[in-house]
Order: structure tokens, then sequence, then C-alpha cells
């Protein structure tokens, strides 16, 4: 007997130790349905579950028109925080907060989810907290932690009304800038001349050398001359197409000579477009450029 209770009673402990665990263990469900409850009740948020899938809404703007679909190319602008404040991010015109392609092909299970069945139209905004499950997983993604449930703010633009939102979005600039003395053309181009120039005229058959600096509204310069070297442009592409520039180029620099300087802010549809660029533009990106030509080049 004495034999028996010397082996039983570690088999005893282990098996209570095991029990023991299994009933700390929680699902993923169990923990995202957790945090993201604590969240809604620490913040006071007035939001609704959405079909029992764990995903809490608030349409903050109504959206217009006709029903969005997976297959449609939608442009999206959204904030990401995880519930837990170790990560923020918000739209600084970078490519992880801009989107500018087919609803159905967007990373996030929850995001898909809340725009087409819950928002249901474009021209308008929800706020979403997506469970980890439905977002980035146990294994995180960049700097999103693993198992991390997301607060996402989603605002769904209307592309056939892009251009009255880049107009926006210069103004907005402006102002937050103390710009001034721009001039706006008809292709919701703004410019100001700071030097005319005296020089030759520069024409759409112009190859032209020019110094400039590049940035996007949130201040980071994205591209920029080496001081004293310029870059030569031209600015039809018949001679080489890879040196073309954007549209808001073409317009700009023929208003003024060799020798001149002028400040552009050009709307993403005379720059990259609804969507942007294979080397790293955001999605409909409005720029600001500060440009001086120091040689002109007729064909």
């Amino acid at each position: 007997m004495r034999q028996f209770f010397k082996y039983a009673l570690p088999g005893f402990l282990l098996l209570s130790i095991l029990v023991a665990c299994e009933k700390e263990y929680e699902t993923i469900e169990s923990l995202d349905s957790k945090n993201v409850k604590a969240y809604i009740q620490a913040n006071k948020l007035n939001v609704t579950e959405y079909e029992n899938t764990g995903i809490y809404y608030e349409v903050t703007s109504p959206g217009s028109g006709p029903d969005v679909a997976y297959s449609d190319q939608i442009p999206l602008v959204f904030t990401i925080k995880s519930l837990d404040g170790k990560y923020t991010s918000v739209d600084t015109f970078a490519s992880g907060n801009r989107y500018y392609q087919y609803l159905g092909y967007f990373n996030l299970e929850g995001v898909r989810v809340g725009i087409k069945e819950v928002l249901k139209k474009t021209s308008g905004s929800i706020r979403m907290l997506i469970p980890s499950r439905l977002a980035f997983g146990r294994n995180g993604y960049g700097n999103i932690p693993g198992n991390a449930s997301l607060d996402i703010t989603v605002r769904v633009l209307n592309k056939s009304k892009i251009a009255a939102y880049d107009d926006i979005s210069i103004q907005k600039y402006m102002t937050a800038n103390s710009l001034t003395g721009f001039t706006k053309t008809s292709t919701g181009l703004y410019y100001k001349i700071a030097d005319p120039g005296n020089g030759s005229p520069i024409t759409i058959d112009s190859t032209v050398v020019a110094e400039y600096t590049g940035k996007y509204f949130n201040g980071v310069i994205f591209d920029k001359t080496a001081v004293g070297t310029g870059t030569t442009f031209d600015l039809n592409g018949d001679i080489d197409a890879s040196s073309e520039p954007i549209q808001g180029w073409k317009q700009a620099l023929p208003l003024i000579k060799q020798g001149g300087s002028i400040r552009v802010l050009v709307p993403s549809s005379l720059a990259y477009g609804l969507e942007g660029s294979q080397s790293g533009v955001p999605a409909f990106s409005c720029m600001d450029f500060d440009i001086k030509v120091t040689d002109v080049k007729q064909q």
C-alpha cells in the first residue's frame, strides 16, 4: 500500500496541475471579446456589434450612391490604433494609410466586411473595432503586435470626386502652412512664381535642367536634387520617356523662363493619380514642389 501512494501521489499532483492549466486557458475569441469590451467601456464608445462577429462599429458619416461591391476599386483613407496603445498610424500620406484597389483585395477581413455590409456606400466613414482574429492574428504585421485587436477609422471616398478632395487638401495645406499668393489654374494646379527668369522660354517641347525639392503634405521630402546639381527632364518624353515629368510640371514650367523659380502644389490627378506609383508614392497623393530651371534646350 505504501508503494501505491509513493507513485500515485505524484500522479495525482500532475493531473491536478494539468486540469488547472486547462481551466486557465482562454480561446482567442474569449480574449478578443474581453479586450474589445474593456476598450469600449474605458473610452465610453457608442458602438454596435455586427451579427455576433466580434466586430463593433459606428457609422460616423453615412455614405451615398450605389452599394459597393468587392469587385469595386475604391479609394480609402484610414487611421489604425491597437487597443493596447502600442501602435498608432494616422493618415500622413503614407502608403499604409491610403488604398486604391479592389475592395475584395483589402488585407483586413474585418474592414472589408464593415465597408461592404455596414457602411455599404462611398463618400462616408466608419469606425470599427476589429478583433485580432479578423485583423493580423497571432503573428501581427510590421509594427502591429501579435494578437492585437484594432481601432480603425476608414473614410471611403468616391473616386469620381477625388478632384474636389484634392482641392480641399491643398487649401487646408496652404492654411496650415500660411501659404499665400498662389494662383489656381483650371486644372486644379496651384502655383507661385518666385522668379520669372530672363533666359530662354520653356515650351512643351523643351528639355530642361532643374533643381528641385518635392515633398508630401506631411512635410516629408520624397525627392530632392543635390545642391548645385540639376536633373534633366524631357517635357514631352519624345527623347527619353523615362525623364518625362508629371503633368503638374508640364503645366507649370512654361509659366517661367530659364533661370526662373516656381513653387507648385500639385493635385494627385496631375501627379501619380489614384494608384500612386510602384516607387512608393502613396495612392492619390498631392505634392509640393520647389523648382528652379537652370537650363533650357529646345528640340
